[in-house]
């Protein structure tokens, strides 16, 4: 008996030599991931429609931040998540009034591409000047794109035959430094996805040229794919929200889903508008604010405008055999300003590298929005129009219905009554207490007219019979 338990604690100090001999092989790697969403040619940190500084927004302020992000780690990878060439007067100027020729690079490209960016994705936003002028945008890029769920058209019903539009995903060749100061070669795999309504909000620039598909089936699709490839990290970075209702497929806002797909290490999401981690997600099933995860995967989403910069640290062991495997994560988005009430203190400075790289275009947009198209003889605000009759929104609706009768003139609809619906684009909300149209009396710019209607859609007329009107 003697003899028997003096072999079996030998037997057992060499099991524990051999499990401590494992984990002194295995290394330990820190990894930052940092990312930007929804700028929307918020380049510099300039209101155009006010005509004056802003702390509230701007890439230019979001890179402070990012260099001291960079400097606080030695990995990184900087991913932005679309919605990147529209949604200000620069984006509009560049797509309809200047253009841009093959060649030339677009100003949010001049600025990402001081800040070196190692890959992005499409949002919907993007397809709102149509496909050629995006491609000619993107062209200027020193990074790659991805979308996972943009198809080519082919104009058949065969799904298997089905040609992707843009890379569905890249793997990244990276080099990383553990803990000890040992290099690890690294595959990152990133791969993007858009929301699938992007066929009816740009139906005139997509239909029958592109197709979108379901964005947690395309992820099944292709992030084991990855994995085969030898991707030893994923990101996952869908331009989507956050919901959990109950899922039907091609839902807009997929990410609380694509959280629950195997094989996804990390999530930068966006287009919502909104902050992740936050406590507009307090008490949610499966959301850990302490930590910043989703269902267990680290995730952020750093806002709109350049309001914040995402910042995921990932823990991660590499194994003697060369796996790699996420043992811990902290999650959280830094912001470029701290509102209390009405007041606004900005936490940094705008980067001078990035406000120097587009200032041609800047100041080109402001002299633009500065040129007169008018007056009016009382002042047009927005700030009662979601409870009461509002001149900023009757002004629209009077427009297009004017434009309308003057298209319809001796049509066969000539004298058929016309309804005109508009919508408050700037009543406070999540654009905050100060965001409403105030335009004084007196002259009227190009950036008062741009200020009640924001956006760059395009009129549509649908005839309606009296039912469908009262249903509407």
């Amino acid at each position: 008996m003697a003899h028997i338990r003096k072999t079996g604690a030998v037997l057992v100090g060499l099991s524990l030599a051999l499990a401590s001999g494992t984990a002194l092989a295995d290394s330990s790697v820190s990894l930052r991931i940092l990312e930007t969403t929804d700028i929307h040619t918020h380049l510099v940190n300039y209101d155009y429609y006010r005509d004056g500084a802003s702390d509230t927004v701007g890439l230019a302020k979001v890179a402070t931040l990012l260099k001291t992000a960079r400097g606080e780690a030695e990995n990184m990878v900087l991913v932005d998540n679309g919605d990147l060439i529209q949604g200000n007067p620069l984006g509009d100027y560049m797509a309809k009034e200047r253009g841009l020729k093959k060649g030339e690079v677009h100003p949010v490209y001049k600025a990402m591409n001081l800040l070196g960016y190692d890959a992005a994705n499409i949002g919907n936003h993007e397809f709102n000047y149509g496909l050629d002028f995006l491609a000619t945008s993107l062209a200027g890029a020193d990074f790659p794109y991805v979308s996972a769920n943009i198809f080519v058209d082919d104009g058949d019903d065969n799904a298997e035959n089905d040609k992707p539009y843009f890379d569905p995903y890249v793997l990244l060749d990276r080099e990383f430094v553990d803990d000890k100061g040992n290099t690890h070669k690294a595959k990152v795999g990133v791969i993007g996805f858009v929301p699938p309504q992007v066929m009816q909000w740009d139906k005139a620039n997509l239909a029958g040229k592109v197709i979108s598909k379901d964005i947690v089936d395309m992820a099944k699709k292709y992030v084991p794919e990855m994995r085969a490839k030898g991707a030893d990290i994923v990101i996952a970075v869908p331009h989507s929200g956050f919901s959990t209702m109950e899922r039907h497929g091609m839902e807009e806002n997929a990410t609380y889903y694509l959280s629950e797909v195997e094989g996804i290490d990390a999530i930068l999401f966006g287009h919502a508008h909104t902050v992740f981690p936050s406590e507009d997600f307090a008490d949610v099933k499966g959301v850990d604010l302490a930590k910043g995860t989703i269902n267990g995967v680290a995730a952020v989403m750093p806002g709109f405008w350049g309001s914040h910069l995402g910042v995921i640290d990932l823990q991660l062991n590499v194994s003697d055999d060369g796996t790699w495997s996420v043992v811990d994560s902290l999650s959280e988005a830094r912001p470029i300003y701290q509102r209390e009430g009405r007041d606004v203190t900005p936490l940094v400075e705008a980067d001078p590298d990035v406000v120097a790289a587009v200032k041609e275009e800047h100041e080109a947009t402001i002299a633009y929005m500065r040129e007169g198209v008018g007056t009016t003889a009382a002042p047009i605000n927005s700030f009662f129009a979601l409870v009461a009759d509002d001149p900023s929104i009757q002004i629209v609706t009077n427009a297009q219905k004017w434009y309308l009768e003057k298209l319809l003139n001796g049509s066969e609809y000539d004298g058929i009554p016309i309804l005109s619906a508009g919508a408050p684009f700037k009543a406070g909300g999540r654009g905050g207490p100060d965001y409403f149209t105030d335009i004084a009396e007196g002259k009227i710019a190009l950036k008062n007219v741009a200020d009640l209607y924001i956006y760059p859609n395009t009129v549509r007329a649908v005839l309606l019979n009296g039912d469908q009107v009262r249903e509407w």
